[in-house]
């Protein structure tokens, strides 16, 4: 029997005993998920009971949205991350146990994990960091605009808005999720009537 059909049959099983303690545990899993950042999640023996077969990994917020995924063994681990909205998220596992008696029957961790909201500067067009006191800008442009001495109000919200140097203001908006600084960053800036574009940088 292949691992998705055997998850197949898994679902089909009764839950295993409330009493009996599980052979495995979630593990990769922190008390506190940042969004954007990405986590690998895996099942460790805890030395008790028979697991066997694969797993199957569940991510989903407090209103259902998510995804799951049929993992082909149990020594297999999966790279997630979650989002700024919908916390909190959980994280679960299932897998199947053979019962001491003969049999196998279904066994299912789950965690409630909340979400801590952060938003990352794109600094030096290459790296991503909180209030950032520098920022470039352009950094598709011939001319980059460079702003310096940067304070923020708002940081981590939808909206921050900075003042630096010279009097300069300066506007962050549309946080999307950007994998190669493993978070959130700002996307858009205006500064002195002119709207840039933050791209997601390509890092080495």
């Amino acid at each position: 029997m292949d691992v998705a059909a055997a998850l197949a049959t898994a679902i089909l099983m009764s839950a295993c005993p409330a009493e009996t303690p599980p052979a495995m545990a979630l593990d990769g899993v922190p008390q506190v998920l940042v969004a954007g950042r990405s986590y690998e999640v895996g099942l460790a023996s805890t030395g008790a009971g028979t697991a066997v077969s694969g797993w199957t990994l569940g991510v989903f917020d407090r209103l259902g949205r998510g995804w799951s995924a049929d993992l082909p063994s149990l020594g297999f681990r999966q790279a997630f991350s979650v989002g700024m909205t919908g916390a909190p998220y959980a994280v679960s596992g299932a897998y199947v146990e053979s019962l001491l008696g003969g049999g196998t029957c279904t066994r299912t961790l789950s965690l409630s994990v909340p979400v801590e909201r952060r938003v990352l500067g794109v600094v030096a067009c290459r790296r991503g960091e909180v209030e950032p006191r520098t920022l470039t800008l352009g950094c598709d442009d011939a001319q980059r605009v460079r702003l310096r001495g940067l304070t923020w109000r708002g940081w981590n919200d939808d909206v921050a808005v900075g003042r630096g140097a010279g009097g300069v203001r300066v506007r962050l908006s549309r946080p999307r999720e950007c994998a190669e600084l493993d978070g959130f960053i700002y996307t858009r800036a205006r500064v002195d009537g002119r709207t840039y574009r933050v791209d997601c940088p390509i890092t080495d």
